[in-house]
Protein backbone atom coordinates (compact mmCIF):
# COMPACT_ATOMS: atom_id res chain seq x y z
CA UNK A 1 0.00 0.00 0.00
CA UNK A 2 1.42 3.48 -1.13
CA UNK A 3 1.83 6.04 1.76
CA UNK A 4 -0.43 9.19 0.42
CA UNK A 5 1.88 11.65 -1.13
CA UNK A 6 1.34 14.75 1.52
CA UNK A 7 2.42 18.75 0.27
CA UNK A 8 4.54 20.02 3.27
CA UNK A 9 5.55 23.45 3.27
CA UNK A 10 8.46 24.82 1.23
CA UNK A 11 10.14 26.28 4.22
CA UNK A 12 10.48 25.92 7.97
CA UNK A 13 8.62 29.00 9.91
CA UNK A 14 7.32 28.92 13.62
CA UNK A 15 4.48 31.51 14.58
CA UNK A 16 3.00 32.68 18.23
CA UNK A 17 -0.28 33.68 18.51
CA UNK A 18 -1.29 37.03 21.17
CA UNK A 19 -4.57 35.50 23.35
CA UNK A 20 -7.93 37.19 22.82
CA UNK A 21 -11.35 36.87 24.48
CA UNK A 22 -12.22 35.20 20.53
CA UNK A 23 -10.14 32.69 20.69
CA UNK A 24 -10.72 31.91 24.61
CA UNK A 25 -14.20 31.19 23.56
CA UNK A 26 -13.71 27.70 21.49
CA UNK A 27 -13.02 24.57 22.01
CA UNK A 28 -9.61 24.76 21.24
CA UNK A 29 -6.96 27.38 19.94
CA UNK A 30 -3.79 27.58 18.94
CA UNK A 31 -0.98 29.93 20.99
CA UNK A 32 1.85 28.50 18.91
CA UNK A 33 3.32 26.59 16.08
CA UNK A 34 5.64 25.88 13.72
CA UNK A 35 7.29 23.36 11.05
CA UNK A 36 10.81 22.70 11.70
CA UNK A 37 13.50 21.07 11.51
CA UNK A 38 15.52 22.15 14.69
CA UNK A 39 18.51 20.53 16.44
CA UNK A 40 16.92 20.87 19.88
CA UNK A 41 13.51 22.48 21.13
CA UNK A 42 12.69 23.57 24.52
CA UNK A 43 9.08 24.10 25.57
CA UNK A 44 7.15 24.52 28.39
CA UNK A 45 8.87 27.42 30.21
CA UNK A 46 5.84 29.04 31.41
CA UNK A 47 4.76 26.03 33.56
CA UNK A 48 1.35 26.51 32.65
CA UNK A 49 -1.18 24.05 32.89
CA UNK A 50 -3.65 25.15 30.68
CA UNK A 51 -1.59 24.50 27.91
CA UNK A 52 -0.97 21.70 25.64
CA UNK A 53 1.25 20.57 23.09
CA UNK A 54 0.89 18.18 20.13
CA UNK A 55 3.82 17.43 18.55
CA UNK A 56 4.00 15.27 15.28
CA UNK A 57 7.77 14.05 14.45
CA UNK A 58 8.12 13.09 11.12
CA UNK A 59 11.65 11.98 10.07
CA UNK A 60 14.24 11.58 12.19
CA UNK A 61 15.18 10.23 16.63
CA UNK A 62 14.87 12.25 18.71
CA UNK A 63 15.56 12.34 22.49
CA UNK A 64 12.72 13.60 24.62
CA UNK A 65 12.88 15.04 28.68
CA UNK A 66 10.47 15.64 30.65
CA UNK A 67 10.51 15.69 34.83
CA UNK A 68 14.12 14.40 34.64
CA UNK A 69 12.70 10.92 31.93
CA UNK A 70 14.23 10.63 29.03
CA UNK A 71 12.71 8.96 25.96
CA UNK A 72 14.02 8.12 22.48
CA UNK A 73 11.05 9.15 20.17
CA UNK A 74 11.11 7.12 16.50
CA UNK A 75 9.70 8.94 13.33
CA UNK A 76 5.80 8.44 12.89
CA UNK A 77 5.37 9.37 16.69
CA UNK A 78 2.62 12.26 18.30
CA UNK A 79 4.18 13.74 21.70
CA UNK A 80 1.30 14.47 23.51
CA UNK A 81 1.66 16.46 27.61
CA UNK A 82 0.71 19.35 29.46
CA UNK A 83 3.42 22.61 29.29
CA UNK A 84 3.26 22.58 33.27
CA UNK A 85 7.04 22.09 33.16
CA UNK A 86 10.56 22.45 30.98
CA UNK A 87 9.88 19.82 27.74
CA UNK A 88 12.82 19.54 25.97
CA UNK A 89 14.02 17.33 22.60
CA UNK A 90 17.43 16.72 21.15
CA UNK A 91 17.32 15.01 17.89
CA UNK A 92 19.94 12.22 17.39
CA UNK A 93 19.71 11.65 14.09
CA UNK A 94 21.56 13.74 11.37
CA UNK A 95 18.24 15.46 10.52
CA UNK A 96 14.81 15.97 12.72
CA UNK A 97 12.11 17.16 10.93
CA UNK A 98 8.58 17.87 13.06
CA UNK A 99 5.25 20.26 13.63
CA UNK A 100 3.92 21.27 16.35
CA UNK A 101 1.66 23.10 18.40
CA UNK A 102 0.56 24.50 21.78
CA UNK A 103 -2.76 24.59 22.34
CA UNK A 104 -5.69 25.68 24.86
CA UNK A 105 -9.51 26.09 25.07
CA UNK A 106 -12.45 25.35 26.97
CA UNK A 107 -12.03 20.98 25.88
CA UNK A 108 -8.57 21.32 25.81
CA UNK A 109 -7.51 19.74 29.23
CA UNK A 110 -10.88 16.79 28.83
CA UNK A 111 -9.40 15.88 25.37
CA UNK A 112 -5.51 15.60 26.39
CA UNK A 113 -7.03 13.35 29.65
CA UNK A 114 -8.82 11.62 27.06
CA UNK A 115 -5.85 10.28 25.16
CA UNK A 116 -2.77 10.70 27.58
CA UNK A 117 -0.74 7.58 27.72
CA UNK A 118 2.07 6.35 30.42
CA UNK A 119 5.15 7.75 28.54
CA UNK A 120 2.65 10.69 26.36
CA UNK A 121 3.57 9.08 22.86
CA UNK A 122 1.46 7.68 20.66
CA UNK A 123 3.11 5.80 17.51
CA UNK A 124 0.80 6.45 14.11
CA UNK A 125 1.28 4.88 10.93
CA UNK A 126 1.87 7.02 8.05
CA UNK A 127 -1.06 5.47 6.43
CA UNK A 128 -3.68 7.15 8.72
CA UNK A 129 -5.27 10.54 8.93
CA UNK A 130 -3.28 12.21 11.96
CA UNK A 131 -0.42 13.33 9.93
CA UNK A 132 -3.11 15.33 7.37
CA UNK A 133 -4.94 17.44 10.00
CA UNK A 134 -1.17 18.19 11.05
CA UNK A 135 -0.62 19.41 7.73
CA UNK A 136 -3.85 21.14 7.31
CA UNK A 137 -3.79 22.57 10.82
CA UNK A 138 -0.39 24.64 10.35
CA UNK A 139 -1.92 25.58 6.48
CA UNK A 140 -4.68 27.07 7.84
CA UNK A 141 -3.30 29.14 10.92
CA UNK A 142 0.38 29.96 8.83
CA UNK A 143 -0.18 29.61 4.93
CA UNK A 144 -3.57 29.83 3.85
CA UNK A 145 -4.82 33.12 2.56
CA UNK A 146 -4.68 35.99 4.94
CA UNK A 147 -7.73 37.86 3.45
CA UNK A 148 -9.87 34.48 5.52
CA UNK A 149 -11.72 35.95 8.47
CA UNK A 150 -10.28 35.38 12.24
CA UNK A 151 -13.60 33.92 13.02
CA UNK A 152 -13.59 31.46 10.30
CA UNK A 153 -9.63 30.32 11.07
CA UNK A 154 -10.50 29.43 14.89
CA UNK A 155 -13.57 27.36 13.39
CA UNK A 156 -11.32 25.47 11.02
CA UNK A 157 -8.40 25.43 13.55
CA UNK A 158 -10.68 24.29 17.04
CA UNK A 159 -12.32 21.77 14.31
CA UNK A 160 -8.85 20.23 13.29
CA UNK A 161 -7.49 19.93 16.35
CA UNK A 162 -10.60 17.88 17.47
CA UNK A 163 -10.35 15.75 14.44
CA UNK A 164 -6.54 15.17 15.55
CA UNK A 165 -8.02 14.02 18.99
CA UNK A 166 -10.59 12.08 17.99
CA UNK A 167 -7.88 10.39 15.71
CA UNK A 168 -5.48 9.76 18.84
CA UNK A 169 -8.68 8.57 21.15
CA UNK A 170 -9.96 6.36 18.39
CA UNK A 171 -5.42 4.67 18.41
CA UNK A 172 -5.18 4.82 21.83
CA UNK A 173 -8.52 2.90 22.54
CA UNK A 174 -6.98 0.25 19.90
CA UNK A 175 -3.78 0.46 21.68
CA UNK A 176 -5.73 -0.94 24.75
CA UNK A 177 -7.75 -3.37 23.51
CA UNK A 178 -4.45 -5.01 21.11
CA UNK A 179 -2.96 -5.19 24.73
CA UNK A 180 -5.48 -7.33 25.90
CA UNK A 181 -2.73 -9.46 23.97
CA UNK A 182 -0.63 -10.87 26.42
CA UNK A 183 2.12 -8.64 28.12
CA UNK A 184 5.17 -11.45 26.76
CA UNK A 185 3.44 -11.13 23.22
CA UNK A 186 4.13 -6.88 23.64
CA UNK A 187 7.16 -7.31 24.92
CA UNK A 188 8.30 -9.99 21.43
CA UNK A 189 7.10 -7.28 19.44
CA UNK A 190 9.63 -4.79 21.07
CA UNK A 191 11.86 -7.49 20.85
CA UNK A 192 11.21 -7.57 16.98
CA UNK A 193 11.85 -4.32 16.71
CA UNK A 194 14.92 -3.92 18.42
CA UNK A 195 16.25 -6.56 16.15
CA UNK A 196 15.29 -4.61 12.92
CA UNK A 197 17.01 -1.63 14.44
CA UNK A 198 20.12 -3.70 15.18
CA UNK A 199 20.23 -6.35 12.09
CA UNK A 200 18.57 -3.99 9.22
CA UNK A 201 21.20 -4.59 7.24
CA UNK A 202 21.23 -8.18 7.06
CA UNK A 203 19.06 -10.32 4.61
CA UNK A 204 15.97 -9.88 7.16
CA UNK A 205 12.45 -11.45 6.43
CA UNK A 206 9.09 -12.33 8.22
CA UNK A 207 10.33 -15.79 8.79
CA UNK A 208 14.22 -14.45 10.25
CA UNK A 209 12.39 -11.82 12.57
CA UNK A 210 9.79 -14.07 13.97
CA UNK A 211 12.09 -17.19 14.70
CA UNK A 212 14.57 -15.05 16.29
CA UNK A 213 11.53 -14.21 19.12
CA UNK A 214 9.84 -17.58 18.86
CA UNK A 215 6.25 -17.24 17.07
CA UNK A 216 5.03 -18.41 13.40
CA UNK A 217 5.76 -16.25 10.89
CA UNK A 218 1.89 -15.98 10.56
CA UNK A 219 1.27 -15.16 13.86
CA UNK A 220 3.75 -12.96 14.23
CA UNK A 221 2.59 -10.85 11.23
CA UNK A 222 -0.95 -10.64 12.46
CA UNK A 223 0.03 -9.24 15.78
CA UNK A 224 2.41 -6.81 14.64
CA UNK A 225 0.42 -5.29 11.95
CA UNK A 226 -2.35 -5.55 14.38
CA UNK A 227 -0.04 -3.40 16.96
CA UNK A 228 1.76 -1.17 14.69
CA UNK A 229 -0.58 -0.92 12.11
CA UNK A 230 1.50 -1.80 9.39
CA UNK A 231 3.06 -5.50 8.06
CA UNK A 232 6.68 -6.70 9.06
CA UNK A 233 7.30 -6.31 5.88
CA UNK A 234 6.17 -2.73 5.32
CA UNK A 235 8.20 -1.49 8.43
CA UNK A 236 11.44 -2.97 7.30
CA UNK A 237 11.39 -1.47 4.31
CA UNK A 238 10.37 1.95 5.85
CA UNK A 239 12.84 1.53 8.33
CA UNK A 240 15.73 1.33 5.68
CA UNK A 241 14.29 3.87 3.34
CA UNK A 242 14.43 6.06 5.93
CA UNK A 243 17.95 5.48 6.78
CA UNK A 244 19.27 5.77 3.50
CA UNK A 245 18.23 9.07 3.85
CA UNK A 246 20.46 10.08 5.72
CA UNK A 247 23.69 8.86 4.03
CA UNK A 248 21.83 10.55 0.37
CA UNK A 249 22.22 13.23 2.46
CA UNK A 250 25.05 13.43 4.03
CA UNK A 251 27.38 10.93 2.22
CA UNK A 252 28.90 10.74 -1.03
CA UNK A 253 28.25 6.80 -1.36
CA UNK A 254 26.53 5.46 -4.67
CA UNK A 255 23.37 4.47 -4.80
CA UNK A 256 24.26 1.07 -5.45
CA UNK A 257 26.56 1.09 -2.24
CA UNK A 258 23.49 2.74 -0.09
CA UNK A 259 21.34 0.43 -1.23
CA UNK A 260 23.47 -2.63 -0.27
CA UNK A 261 24.44 0.12 3.22
CA UNK A 262 20.57 -0.53 3.86
CA UNK A 263 20.19 -3.85 3.75
CA UNK A 264 18.56 -4.04 0.17
CA UNK A 265 19.42 -7.28 -2.14
CA UNK A 266 19.42 -5.12 -5.39
CA UNK A 267 19.75 -1.50 -6.40
CA UNK A 268 16.22 -2.00 -8.47
CA UNK A 269 14.40 -2.84 -5.64
CA UNK A 270 15.76 -0.35 -3.13
CA UNK A 271 14.83 2.37 -5.89
CA UNK A 272 11.55 0.94 -6.30
CA UNK A 273 11.24 1.37 -2.36
CA UNK A 274 12.33 4.45 -2.19
CA UNK A 275 10.33 6.08 -4.13
CA UNK A 276 7.11 4.60 -2.96
CA UNK A 277 8.05 6.00 0.18
CA UNK A 278 9.13 9.44 -0.70
CA UNK A 279 7.58 9.92 -3.76
CA UNK A 280 10.81 10.46 -5.68
CA UNK A 281 14.23 8.29 -6.73
CA UNK A 282 17.14 8.41 -4.57
CA UNK A 283 18.83 10.36 -6.96
CA UNK A 284 16.20 13.24 -7.17
CA UNK A 285 16.18 12.94 -3.26
CA UNK A 286 19.99 13.75 -3.10
CA UNK A 287 19.50 16.73 -5.43
CA UNK A 288 16.98 17.83 -3.41
CA UNK A 289 18.64 18.06 -0.03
Amino acid sequence: MQSPKRNFPSCYSSKSFLPNSTADSFPFFVMECGFCNEKKLTLGKTNNYKQYLLLYSLEGTIRYTKNDTTTYVQPNSVITTACNTTLSFTKVSKSWKFYYFIIGGSHAKFFYNMIRTQDNIIFCSPFSNVLDSFIELFDVLCTSNNSENAIGKYIHASLLIHSIFTSLYDHTYNIREIKDITPAQESNINAALKFISKNYRDDLNIESISAQIGYSKYYFDKIFKKQMGITVHQYLNEYRVNKAKDLLAYSKLSINSIATQVGFKTTLTFIRNFKKVVHMTPSEYRDYY
